[in-house]
């Protein structure tokens, strides 16, 4: 099945432009990735069918599926960490096809959590957590707790550096993956599952945090969920169905 992307509400009309001067040209901002056609087949079948969409910068982007669907492996393999797919994946507008292009594709792309791949541990501090990505990402760090200080700032939550992980509210915990996500800059930040253990209200709350975050900090974001209820007006949105399992 094919994913599409729409728009989560009607998108206002664009305003006048004004003149232009001779011989200049309008750009669009180069996509941070793109999927045409993309298409993964695994031991058990297909994970993901025909999928194609464009992930802009200082936009949210929330795929929505059922469980299946295969939300968690397309994530994966829009940011270079899920190899053995067909189609074209693109960033920056250049294909992606080489072992070095997808090691680069990764060094630009930061997960947030992605099913078991990525999580805060439990029995670790919140400022334990910010230590342990800083090294994982091969950042200092000082540097790291400013980046995190800067993106509590974006996200409107601050948290207890003294905090267990584990003692954290379900907000606050999806919250601090996202947080440490972006200790290192990234032009990609990756949320799977952000309806995991949220009520619709904290969804949304998340939801429009990641907007405003996308359009502070320049990123994209790239969320998925099971709820389309929660997806922001100014989100993109792109629906995902299953994929038709060959007999």
């Amino acid at each position: 099945m094919t994913a599409t992307p729409t728009p989560a509400a009607p998108t206002p009309a664009p305003a006048k432009p004004g003149p232009e001067k001779p011989g200049a040209e309008k750009r669009r901002p180069a996509t941070v990735v793109e999927a045409e056609h993309l298409s993964l087949v695994g031991p058990e079948g297909p994970v993901f069918t025909d999928v194609s969409l464009a992930v802009e910068p200082g936009r949210l982007t929330v795929v929505v599926g059922p469980g299946g669907s295969g939300r968690s492996s397309l994530v994966l393999a829009l940011t270079g960490r899920m190899r053995g797919g067909t189609g074209v994946l693109r960033t920056q507008g250049r294909p992606v096809r080489s072992g070095r292009e997808l090691r680069a594709l990764r060094g630009r792309t930061a997960v947030a959590r992605v099913a078991a791949f990525a999580q805060p541990e439990p029995r670790l501090t919140v400022a334990e957590s910010v230590v342990e990505r800083a090294l994982l990402d091969g950042v200092r760090p000082a540097a790291a707790e400013r980046a995190f200080a800067v993106a509590e700032d974006r996200l409107d939550v601050h948290l207890d550096r003294d905090t267990l992980v584990e003692r954290l509210t379900a907000y606050e915990r999806t919250a601090l993956a996202v947080l440490l996500a972006l200790v290192r800059p990234a032009d990609l930040v990756v949320l799977d599952d952000l309806d995991a253990d949220l009520d619709l209200d904290d969804q949304r709350r998340l939801a429009d945090a990641l907007v405003r975050l996308a359009g502070a900090a320049g990123c994209a974001v790239l969320a998925t969920s099971t709820e389309r209820a929660s997806v922001p007006a100014d989100a993109v949105l792109v629906t995902l169905a299953p994929p038709q399992k060959v007999a």
